[in-house]
């Protein structure tokens, strides 16, 4: 059973993860890269709940979360840059960071899936 802070947690990423895609696809960028981010976020709630479930995980998840991260990593500095070309203020400058960060207790927990994984 996944308790409820859990579920708010997954769709708060899943809200983070929609409007970058929707924002992305807006801009006018590609559309597969686009597709591609939002994959990466689905891979971090998906860490969420094998982490949450204590199920583990193995390889293939371990490739894709290394995937995720990367690509999210990406993401993450391509808005920054983009935040700076635009010249936003510094709340709207704070608001990237913090969408940027709502993203790593899911990477740790997904890599601490992959690490339960790996003793079980």
């Amino acid at each position: 059973m996944i308790p409820w802070f859990a579920w708010a947690y997954l769709v708060l990423l899943a809200l983070v993860g929609l409007s970058g895609f929707a924002l992305t696809v807006r801009d006018g960028q590609s559309k597969l890269l686009a597709l591609a981010r939002l994959i990466a976020v689905g891979v971090l709630c998906w860490g969420v709940v094998l982490y949450v479930r204590d199920a583990g995980a193995h390889v293939a998840f371990a490739g894709a979360l290394f995937a995720a991260v990367v690509l999210l990593a990406h993401k993450s500095v391509a808005d920054a840059q983009d935040a700076t070309r635009m010249q936003l203020d510094r709340s709207a400058r704070i608001g990237v960071a913090i969408n940027g960060l709502v993203m790593l207790p899911a990477i740790a927990m997904g890599a601490l899936a992959i690490w339960s994984g790996r003793n079980a």
